[in-house]
């Protein structure tokens, strides 16, 4: 739709070399809006694999954005914002599949309730098992502490040591949260743009919680449906390149707390930060060499010693690796929280 009455709902999404899963995203995209007025816009970030061909040539309709570099995930979201038309904006990522009913209830709890800037769904994992970041506090700098022995992994029933997932709570009825998860986020159109769209700070991974942190300290409340569901093939683009994302953890979630904390609580964060990589790299580097296979094979990401180390090495030489961050060059992040 692109001419006449604006659409109700402007849906975004964002591909970089995932085409397979794009096209199942936009089939059940397209089965859960017949009969809304939708406007559908993609923005694709120098994919290698024919997305954009394949997008133009199903959906001749949609709004196709074909960037010459891979410009990062907030920046070509806020490309797309800039040019929807609808009352509401549907971020949704390419690797999920959004299932029945959850566009309509997530857009009936905004339209029913104007204090409510921003509306999500359950996120469902391909083994059947619920993402827990689909509904979710702060980040904040005793998180990252908790997560230096791996506290939130050993003790998730803990309401101290679970709270940044509150994965105390099963995530399956509907309530007001602090923050969602960006892969389905329904925001008002208006709000999105007031708080000035997906914050570009870092290339991606902080974009979701700092615009609902955003969306709150306006005055917006974000509203949580957990008894609709989206799948979420999760990581489905980031494992194509795993090693180089990797070093975007500790810039990421540094820069979350100072959103959430301000400078002073980030300055003290990049220490912790320090203090977690080495006991990480111990913690792997001895599942190693322990007879541990079990283990290893149960927790891939606590045992992955290349991975532990480029973060380390981020922490205390960030210059030796600032080369491989992805989206350094366009922004000041390093210089930032070092």
């Amino acid at each position: 739709m692109k001419s006449g009455a604006p659409p109700l709902l402007s849906v975004i999404i964002v591909t970089w070399n995932v085409r397979e899963m794009t096209m199942a995203c936009l089939e059940a995209l397209a089965r859960e809006t017949n009969g809304l007025a939708t406007e559908l816009i993609v923005v694709d970030n120098a994919s290698s694999d024919g997305t954009v061909e394949a997008v133009r040539s199903a959906y001749p309709e949609a709004h196709v954005i074909a960037n010459g570099t891979n410009t990062g995930f907030p920046a070509a979201n806020n490309q797309a914002l800039a040019v929807a038309r609808g009352e509401y904006i549907l971020y949704l990522n390419p690797d999920t599949e959004v299932g029945p009913g959850a566009v309509r209830a997530c857009l009936d709890e905004l339209e029913r309730d104007v204090s409510l800037g921003v509306a999500g769904c359950r996120l469902v994992l391909e083994d059947g098992s619920t993402q827990m970041e689909c509904a979710r506090r702060p980040y904040l700098l005793r998180h990252m502490m908790m997560e230096t022995l791996y506290l939130h992994m050993l003790f998730p029933q803990s309401r101290v040591f679970g709270d940044h997932l509150m994965t105390w709570w099963d995530h399956r009825d509907t309530r007001d949260v602090d923050a969602i998860c960006g892969a389905f986020m329904l925001a008002r159109a208006d709000v999105a743009r007031a708080v000035g769209g997906l914050p570009e700070d870092v290339f991606m991974y902080h974009e979701d919680v700092a615009f609902c942190l955003r969306v709150r300290k306006a005055g917006w409340r974000i509203r949580y449906r957990g008894d609709v569901s989206t799948l979420h093939r999760w990581r489905g683009s980031s494992r194509k390149s795993t090693d180089a994302l990797a070093l975007l953890e500790g810039v990421y979630k540094i820069e979350l707390i100072r959103e959430a904390q301000g400078s002073l609580a980030a300055a003290a964060a990049r220490a912790v930060f320090v203090v977690r990589c080495v006991t990480r790299v111990a913690i792997a580097g001895a599942g190693a060499i322990l007879p541990m296979k079990k283990v290893r094979a149960r927790y891939p990401r606590v045992f992955d010693l290349r991975s532990n180390s480029l973060q380390l090495a981020w922490a205390v030489a960030p210059f030796t690796v600032a080369h491989r961050v992805p989206g350094a060059r366009r922004d000041a992040t390093l210089e930032n929280v070092a």
